[in-house]
């Protein structure tokens, strides 16, 4: 045997996946020794069977003496060392409660470090109770489990450490740990795939391990155990747990002095004889891991690569190590001036190279191609755990879903830099909408089902650097498709090597995001923006709560986000532009000036925060990484809304679009009129075209969700929205439109700029003056943007009329006027 290694999302022995395929042993009453086990002869009967059903790992709640350890070791078992100690009781408000804690966790290692191959891990507790949690606060009993877990790893560096959790206590914060463990008991199949769905996600990168579960046969009866551990089994497995252990391997227990005989758990009876259940879990034991798929549909795996030839060697490599039986690969070459398609085409997968368009049309290009009934995206900077693809697959099969998606995390860091970038804002993930489901795909990570594809009409080409895959999920949401959640499917994605690199990134993404706002003008974050995230200065200033339940007898306790939106304002390019505008004023007015400094410094304040708040790896959490962390959260924001809000206010440039000198044309009337030879449109065919020919042309547009009184509306800052309606006339549709104001945002700007003018000292004249003459400007810049609405839109219809083969008589609505 090997010590066992925790790392991206599994248990590793050496270069191998290990699956804890485990029972739970005891306590026992004491033998003739005064020991909590069996005497050496059963122990060691025991082992044997448990070998017979497959197990490799016995979970145990008291540390064992030295004879059985070498016992287990005779029978290839590795052992789970449970140490216990006063869980039930408030041991915070006790220092010699607490000092004996600690040394009991100190005896255990020490006692039992000689064996470390045999150990799969120190369990440092088992379900502190949840009104014990709540009485000292959750901080309060990570920290102290924290202290435990580092008391151990003094004495023995190379252990690994764990706490069996439950889900009264689920909120409480366990990243330090080497593997997260959970006792779970739920007997509806579709509740435990949901939950330990949840609890996959909850766990980030570590590891999951289903420590308990199991059913009582004297209550349930023996054929009902049989049949839940077989599907709860496979179930873990599927989903990418790294462990599940039965309580119990037999039904003799004894516990608290007592010998307990209403109860019966076990995979046998007290005297050792089989149930069904041993036979059923045996089955799962006993096969490859995890379990094999029923059906297996043909996949397709795309990597759209552009100038790839640093990375796309080992992304195609994990890719040929998969484990699922019938795939194919595509890359597409982006148009790269590099090697990429001599790396791929030494790979022998298939290769198509193209134009340089983007990433959407790279992946379109990759759907056209594909062959399989599901096909997988990955970035050619990320590589592909062994098991992505078959998990991705099997929850769009068991889900009947259109897509599925996984996490991507970060290799390990090697340096300062590489933490801090691992560690940045605003990287690309999957945005969860519940337990099991996404309201965001991510690119880098996800499948999706080619007749899902083809009836969302494909990635949108417009976005070329980020936001097709968002801009899919929306459209696939729209379609009452279903994104479910596959945590087991993990890829490793590079981060960004250098500071430039990042911005770059960021870059890419604010316009992806100022794109997604043309599409969708009055989607807000709070839905779920772009790789939507929780704000780390939002849950610094405490942007999330817990459920306790009532007078905290909640069985199912959770951390729920209460929002926090405006938290990272401050970061934000209009912020700081704003601020710098004030800091200027400084000159005229000390009071401007000292908000304008006041708003850099919350600006630098905000960045410090959200640095110092980030949870990094030991090794990789001093001041340089912190320091690092501080100048890409100032910088990375920045730059994303930047570009974002350019994108926001840009027309798309076009020799049909010009400028009016006249007056401002605030309304008017298109007729697109069928003629005797081309088909009849309906308005809805004529809407959604005029949509995406008005989004090309650089303008935000909402489509009716059936409450407003347009169909569509262009909405174009400052304060302009130009509501479009159509008409259903004999042989024609007209679309008549009118360009109104919106002034809400623009009414409380001017009440904040009165209130700050005034607070500045100046009197109530020179405010009033203020105030006007700032609002004649942004009125200046929005009849300027104005002049250009109604030729966008003739432009827009022009195109509409090719494409649909139709014609169209244009004429002002003066009379409307």
């Amino acid at each position: 045997m090997a010590r066992l290694v925790s790392h991206g999302k599994y248990l590793l022995d050496g270069a191998q996946k290990f699956y804890i395929r485990g029972v739970s042993y005891g306590p026992f009453a004491p033998n003739s020794r005064g020991e909590r086990y069996p005497e050496p002869e059963r122990a060691a009967a025991d082992f044997a069977l448990m070998k017979r059903l497959g197990a490799n790992v016995i979970r145990l709640y008291v540390p064992p003496p030295s004879w059985m350890v070498e016992e287990a070791q005779k029978a290839g078992l590795r052992m789970m060392l449970g140490i216990p100690w006063p869980f039930h009781m408030a041991f915070l408000d006790s220092p010699d409660m607490m000092r004996e804690i600690r040394d009991a966790i100190r005896n255990a290692v020490l006692d039992t470090r000689q064996f470390g191959e045999t150990i799969v891990a120190y369990s440092i507790g088992n379900e502190i109770r949840s009104d014990i949690v709540r009485w000292h606060g959750p901080r309060a009993v990570s920290k102290f489990l924290a202290e435990l877990r580092d008391l151990g790893k003094q004495i023995d560096p190379a252990a690994l450490f764990t706490y069996s959790n439950y889900p009264s206590a689920e909120y409480l914060d366990l990243s330090f740990l080497d593997f997260i463990s959970f006792n779970v008991y739920l007997h509806r199949e579709e509740d435990f795939r949901r939950y330990l769905t949840h609890l996959m996600g909850q766990a980030g990168e570590l590891p999951l391990v289903l420590s308990e579960t199991g059913m009582d046969t004297i209550r349930e009866g023996e054929e009902h155990q049989a049949e839940l551990l077989a599907w709860q089994c496979r179930a873990a497995f599927e989903l990418g747990l790294s462990g599940f252990i039965v309580f119990a391997f037999t039904d003799e227990w004894h516990t608290g002095g007592v010998e307990i005989t209403d109860w019966a758990f076990g995979l046998t009876r007290r005297d050792r004889s089989p149930k069904l259940a041993f036979d059923a879990v045996g089955k799962v034991f006993s096969e490859d891991l995890p379990p094999r798929l029923s059906a297996a549909p043909k996949a397709t795996v795309v990597v759209a690569a552009h100038n790839a030839a640093s990375t796309l060697g080992d992304c195609l490599s994990s890719i040929r190590e998969l484990n699922y039986p019938n795939y194919e690969t595509i890359v597409v070459d982006d148009g790269s001036t590099d090697t990429t398609s001599e790396i791929a085409n030494q790979d022998s997968v298939r290769t198509i190279r193209i134009e340089h368009k983007g990433l959407a049309v790279a992946r379109n290009a990759g759907v056209e191609a594909a062959s399989g009934e599901v096909v997988a995206f990955i970035d050619a900077d990320a590589r592909a755990d062994r098991d992505w693809l078959y998990h991705l697959v099997e929850t769009i099969k068991r889900r009947d879903a259109a897509a599925a998606a996984g996490p991507n995390f970060a290799p390990d860091p090697q340096s300062a830099r590489a933490a801090a970038m691992a560690a940045a804002p605003g990287l690309p993930r999957e945005v969860r909408a519940g337990d099991d489901r996404l309201a965001q795909l991510c690119g880098c990570n996800m499948a999706i089902t080619k007749a899902a594809l083809l009836k969302a009409g494909g990635f949108d080409p417009m976005f070329t650097t980020a936001g097709d895959d968002v801009d899919l999920s929306w459209r696939l949401a729209a379609l009452e498709e279903t994104l479910a959640y596959a945590p087991g499917a993990v890829v490793i994605h590079e981060r960004r090597a250098t500071l430039a690199a990042y911005l770059r990134q960021q870059r890419g993404y604010g316009t992806g995001e100022g794109l997604l706002y043309r599409k969708y003008p009055l989607r807000t974050a709070d839905q779920d923006g772009m790789y939507a995230g929780a704000s780390s200065i939002g849950a610094l200033l405490g942007g999330a709560r817990v459920y306790y339940g009532e007078f905290g007898r909640g069985l199912f306790q959770t951390v729920y986000s209460s929002g926090n939106s405006y938290a990272d304002l401050p970061l934000t390019f209009q912020w700081i532009v704003v601020s710098l505008i004030l800091l200027i004023l400084g000159s005229v007015n000390r009071v401007l000036g000292v908000l304008g400094a006041g708003g850099i410094a919350l600006s630098i304040l905000a960045a410090a925060l959200s640095a110092a708040s980030v949870p990094l790896p030991r090794p990789h959490s001093g001041p340089a990484v912190r320091i690092n962390l501080w100048i890409v959260n100032l910088l990375g924001p920045t730059v994303r809304s930047f570009a974002r809000e350019r994108i926001k206010w840009r027309f798309e440039p076009s020799t049909d679009i010009q400028d009016s000198n006249g007056p401002v044309k605030l309304s008017g009337q298109i007729e697109f009129v069928t003629s005797h030879v081309a088909p009849r449109f309906d308005s809805a065919t004529i809407l959604g075209a005029m949509r995406d020919a008005l989004i090309r042309r650089g303008v935000a547009v909402a489509e009716t969700d059936g409450f407003q009184s347009y169909d569509l509306e262009l909405v174009v800052p400052p304060m302009i929205r130009a509501p479009i309606n159509a008409l259903r006339k004999d042989a024609s549709i007209a679309l008549i439109w009118r360009i109104r104001p919106d002034p809400r945002r623009g009414l409380i700007a001017a009440a904040v700029t009165f209130l700050v003018l005034l607070a500045a000292g100046f009197s109530l004249s020179t405010a009033i003056v203020g105030v006007v003459l700032a609002a004649v400007a942004v009125g200046l810049i929005a009849i300027a943007r104005a002049r250009r609405i109604p030729a966008i839109i003739n432009a827009g219809a022009s195109e509409v009329a090719g494409s649909l083969g139709i014609s169209i008589a244009t004429r002002a609505d003066d009379e409307a006027r």
